[in-house]
């Protein structure tokens, strides 16, 4: 009986955490997170993730008790992951590996609806961005009579890549006290990225950004 008495308060103790209303004054902070970043595109095969960050600063500005916009400025790296496809010429079989990085400073401005004034809320905005540094590393493995050879070769793809980047947030996120919160988001890039293919760029023409991302943020 004891248990079930402790329990049920546990309980009561945690919807009652849930139920309790959020800050409506304006804040500014900082935030941090990690993101898993990939393509997408009509030129985007064998692809796969890459891990970035991202850190910056927000202004969070209730709107009504259930609204709220709140714009930020972040540096982000983020990028991509693929593979070419794989050669071969008699007994000797070519395959290679790209990773690219990407670095932008990132402007999302995002707009918050909280059901019921609770400290949860979702999440929806656009994100503007401009592309400061571009690299792209290219592993090459060639196997030839039971032996691999590998080498690497890294090239700036800065001119290769469009200064600027557009595209919409979607998320969700919790104010654990008035001063933190965590959150999670996905990013849709709309705009192609790639600037010139016919440059030595390892992008093709049709290729958009995109990720995952979960962060932590901290309001003074």
């Amino acid at each position: 009986m004891k248990k079930l008495f402790f329990i049920a308060a546990a309980m009561l103790g945690v919807v009652s955490l849930s139920a309790q209303e959020k800050t409506t004054s304006s804040q500014f902070g900082i935030k941090s997170s990690v993101n898993m970043s990939s393509f997408n595109g009509k030129d985007v095969k064998d692809n796969d993730y890459k891990v970035g960050f991202s850190a910056g600063v927000y202004g969070h500005f209730p709107l009504t008790d259930r609204f709220a916009v709140q714009p930020e400025v972040n540096f982000t790296r983020m990028g991509g992951k693929h593979k070419d496809e794989v050669t071969e010429i008699g007994n000797t079989t070519v395959k290679s590996k790209n990773k690219t990085t990407l670095d932008y400073i990132q402007v999302p401005v995002m707009f918050q609806y909280y059901p019921a004034g609770s400290r949860f809320n979702v999440e929806a905005g656009p994100q503007f961005g401009f592309n400061m540094y571009a690299s792209n590393k290219k592993q090459i493995s060639t196997y030839a009579n039971n032996t691999v050879y590998t080498t690497e070769e890294k090239f700036d793809e800065k001119d290769n890549v469009k200064n600027f980047d557009f595209g919409v947030n979607f998320g969700l996120g919790y104010n654990v006290t008035d001063n933190i919160n965590v959150g999670a988001r996905y990013y849709m890039g709309l705009t192609k990225i790639s600037e010139n293919t016919n440059n030595g760029t390892q992008l093709g023409p049709d290729v958009k950004n995109h990720s995952f991302s979960f962060g932590v943020g901290y309001s003074f």
